[in-house]
């Protein structure tokens, strides 16, 4: 089932969450990658979580890919420590983390 949020993504912006294992299993809290690219024209961007990440994740990772594009496209990479890359595009890992209880 396609989160409303994986729907935003492909809908307003055509970028698919696609599953790709990015290797990293010495780091099995890390859920997926962003990269977004400043191209003629525009936008582009790429989103990947790990094959076989579990509903709640993946949606959690589509909520927070909508948010991250809505910044990265108003103020730009640095407001959420986006990191360059050599190629010129941007990425920004998403790890899992439990916050403790307030």
């Amino acid at each position: 089932m396609t989160s409303n949020a994986e729907s935003v993504l492909l809908a307003r912006y055509g970028w698919p969450i696609e599953e790709e294992d990015f290797g990293r299993e010495d780091e099995p809290d890390v859920v997926g990658c962003a990269l977004l690219e400043e191209v003629e024209g525009g936008t582009r961007g790429k989103f990947v979580v790990r094959p076989g990440l579990d509903e709640e994740n993946r949606t959690g990772f589509a909520e927070w890919a909508v948010q991250k594009v809505g910044r990265f496209l108003e103020l730009g990479p640095v407001a959420d420590g986006w990191q360059e890359r050599s190629d010129g595009a941007w990425q920004l890992w998403v790890r899992r983390v439990e916050m403790p209880p307030v």
